[in-house]
């Protein structure tokens, strides 16, 4: 029985040495160069330059291969949990040391913290509000040339801010630390990611008291490449998602709950579509004119602190442009799909607008039978919202991101079995399907159907083919 223990605990050394290959290339390229200012090629990895269609294979086959077997590593981690980690501190450590790591990865499938840094920067040393100028237009104005607007993709540079005022006012805060140099502002980017990951991953605890959703969440190579390698500010997000659910189900504090769930609306806004969700849980012993009442003062106090985060940096309602650019855009989703056979912006608008009136009816419905139904059980809401947000993401968005699967993680632990394997097999499928443009060494966005297919069909693939209920 020792013997098999042992045996199973070089599951998480195993994955820690694929980690650290993982990110063996960015620790090179770091040594070799001092910055990874001149880091630019997105779709290349163990290759500076691929030269033929040789090498781009190889470097896609690599990196699927890696991808592959930390996945595969992570879910034997989680069948034989009770046999690796002792308690929950081994299983924290482990998160904590895993994370470094892959914060040690330079950002290659992905230059979204390159804006971050940029707006924040702009915002900072520059005072501009980056809701009313982009970067591109800020670094042309002062004539500036320097490696903190340098670096922002060219599809964003001469846009504005597309996020709430919460996460420009963090920006400007971490950049401000920076002292311009682009390394350290990433530096900074990182370690607050790092934080945050390990505090959601306690939180997962605390709210689930099952070790295995802490390993599901904090050990899942889909958060750490997309959440701490590419620094998506979405794992902000899961922080304060996670925190109003704690507060609410842990704690019966609606108000706090409100509190941390305004917050993560004020970075970004999908997030307003679990409010009615937790309010109603809140008040599911009491008659329907509490409920009622309770709606409308959660609402005051919800509108109250947007409107207060909003003050930062509000001057007309062009601060709210950013809650469109995105629906403008087109690319890995079914809306990409049918623009790219129908090539018609006329029908395409006429069913966006369809699809986004037949989603709000469905959601006031569902939010009017909640509040009026006798028994209100918390995971029976949250698997509701799920299928409202599952909607919201793979439907209603026009320009799906492999990071948005990060939105499901904070309510999946109420789901039933099949549904939680779906998220996790979304979260291996979506990193695998970019593996035509590393092969291609090509962001040519007609790649886009190629990626929906290859994400769902190899989601669909692994769930059909594991049955079996988690267990904890």
């Amino acid at each position: 029985m020792l013997k098999k223990k042992v045996d199973e605990k070089i599951y998480i050394i195993l994955f820690v040495f694929v980690s650290i290959i993982l990110a063996v290339p960015s620790i090179i390229y770091l040594i070799k160069n001092k910055t990874i200012y001149k880091f630019y090629q997105v779709w290349t990895f163990f290759f500076s330059i691929p030269s033929t269609a040789t090498e781009k294979v190889v470097n896609a086959l690599v990196l699927f291969v890696i991808i592959s077997v930390l996945f595969l590593l992570y879910f034997l981690i989680m069948k034989k949990n009770k046999n690796i980690f002792k308690n929950a501190k081994t299983i924290i450590i482990s998160i904590f040391l895993v994370s470094i790591i892959f914060a040690l990865i330079i950002p290659f499938t992905s230059t979204d913290v390159y804006s971050y840094i940029a707006n924040g920067w702009a915002n900072s040393k520059y005072n501009e509000n980056p809701y009313y100028i982009s970067t591109g237009e800020i670094a042309d104005e002062y004539n500036i040339n320097e490696p903190m607007f340098n670096k922002v993709a060219n599809c964003w540079r001469y846009e504005t801010v597309v996020y709430g005022p919460l996460w420009t006012f963090i920006c400007r805060l971490f950049t401000s630390f920076s002292f311009g140099s682009i390394d350290i502002a990433l530096m900074i980017f990182k370690i607050a990611s790092i934080i945050v990951h390990v505090i959601n991953s306690m939180l997962v605890y605390k709210i689930t008291k099952r070790k295995l959703f802490m390993i599901a969440y904090g050990l899942n190579p889909f958060i750490l490449f997309e959440a701490i390698a590419h620094v998506h500010n979405d794992i902000f997000i899961v922080l304060f998602t996670l925190l109003a659910i704690y507060f609410v189900k842990n704690k019966k504090n609606i108000f706090v709950s409100v509190v941390f769930l305004a917050l993560a609306v004020a970075i970004k806004y999908w997030t307003i579509l679990l409010l009615p969700f937790l309010v109603l849980y809140y008040v599911k012993d009491k008659d329907i004119k509490e409920r009622i009442k309770y709606c409308l003062l959660c609402g005051i106090e919800f509108i109250a602190i947007i409107a207060c985060v909003y003050l930062l940096y509000i001057r007309d309602l062009q601060v709210f442009a950013g809650l469109f650019i995105q629906q403008e855009k087109y690319s890995r989703s079914i809306f990409y799909i049918l623009l790219y056979f129908i090539k018609n912006d006329s029908i395409i608008n006429f069913l966006k607008s369809a699809c986004l009136i037949i989603f709000v009816i469905y959601y006031i419905y569902i939010a009017i039978k909640i509040l009026l139904q006798k028994e209100i059980k918390f995971y029976k809401e949250i698997r509701k919202y799920n299928i409202i947000l599952f909607i919201f993401i793979f439907i209603l968005i026009t320009s799906f991101n492999s990071w948005y699967i990060l939105w499901l993680i904070p309510t999946m632990f109420w789901l039933k079995p099949q549904m939680i394997n779906l998220i996790l097999a979304l979260g291996y499928s979506s990193q695998i399907a970019y593996m035509p443009n590393f092969a291609l060494y090509s962001e040519d966005v007609q790649l886009s159907i190629q990626y929906v297919a290859i994400m769902w069909c190899v989601a669909l693939f692994l769930v059909g083919t594991n049955r079996k209920k988690v267990k904890g």
